[in-house]
């Protein structure tokens, strides 16, 4: 079948998306509206972006308040859309009743993770930088974002990709077996953003909140990110950070593929996997 399935996923998801311009309309404003409130509620609390910005300078080592929240929004959008995206697409296919037929045709685990994981970095990725340049140009950092740091830091980013198209096997594994997905993934989405240093660095977290922070690939994005384009630390080093993520790129995949042949055995055993 070569990559015929492979693809014949990716077209069928993108065409239901290209259904629905709703969607990505939303996931284009999403950032914005994620990088405005902490912009706004600076603003009312220290009376003016100068004020803001020196306060901010003490724990973060860059004035740039703004870009600093714009890099941690958009980042974690991206990254956001792929971790959930293959549970959901499970889910949905569950709901509509064909998450049955479409896990006992005769392909491959990794065809149909493949498949999925291509249109989610397509769109992922097209949504969050248009999102990224719309707000750059309201604020003026468009010199930073068509820069060489922009495309080093974009290196950093996609190498977490890998680890969160794992974690994203791992959830999806959760989201068959819990089959109720909406209060897990509302709940642990809001873990994520406090967590992972969108809005401010995980230095300012207790040691065992960093420690749980560091689990997950999206706070290593961050921070090395804006490290990149704004010349401020990294969490450890340019090195370690990186052996840190090619580490989670192996062994978060194995684990997600474990869980959800796992997840699906189990629900091939019970004669469950049609049934939301």
């Amino acid at each position: 079948m070569g990559g015929q399935p492979i693809l014949g996923i990716l077209r069928a998801r993108f065409k239901i998306y290209t259904r629905y311009p709703g969607w990505m309309i939303m996931n284009i404003i999403v950032p914005i509206v994620i990088t405005m409130m902490p912009v706004f509620l600076a603003f009312s609390v220290a009376g003016s972006m100068t004020n803001a910005g020196n306060i901010f300078y003490k724990y973060t080592g860059t004035r740039d308040m703004v870009f600093y929240i714009i890099v941690g929004a958009t980042v974690w959008s991206l990254s956001n859309g792929i971790l959930w995206d293959f549970g959901m697409w499970l889910y949905e296919e569950m709901e509509a009743g064909t998450l049955e037929q479409v896990l006992l045709t005769p392909v491959s685990v990794f065809e149909l993770l493949l498949g999925s994981v291509l249109y989610t970095l397509l769109i992922s990725f097209i949504n969050s930088m248009l999102g990224l340049v719309i707000t750059g140009a309201l604020f003026g950092y468009l010199n930073l974002i068509f820069s060489i740091e922009f495309v080093m830091a974009l290196g950093i980013i996609l190498l977490g990709f890998i680890p969160l198209f794992g974690m994203s096997i791992f959830f999806g594994a959760i989201v068959l077996k819990i089959k109720e997905p909406w209060s897990f993934i509302n709940v642990l989405t809001a873990f994520l953003v406090f967590i992972s240093g969108v809005f401010y660095p995980i230095t300012i977290l207790p040691p065992l909140a960093r420690f749980i922070a560091l689990l997950f690939p999206t706070t290593l994005q961050i921070a090395d990110a804006r490290a990149i384009m704004l010349h401020i630390e990294y969490v450890f080093s340019p090195t370690v950070d990186i052996l840190i993520l090619l580490s989670y790129a192996l062994i978060w995949p194995i684990i997600g593929a474990m869980m959800f042949s796992r997840a699906k055995k189990e629900l091939k055993e019970k004669g469950s996997i049609g049934a939301p």
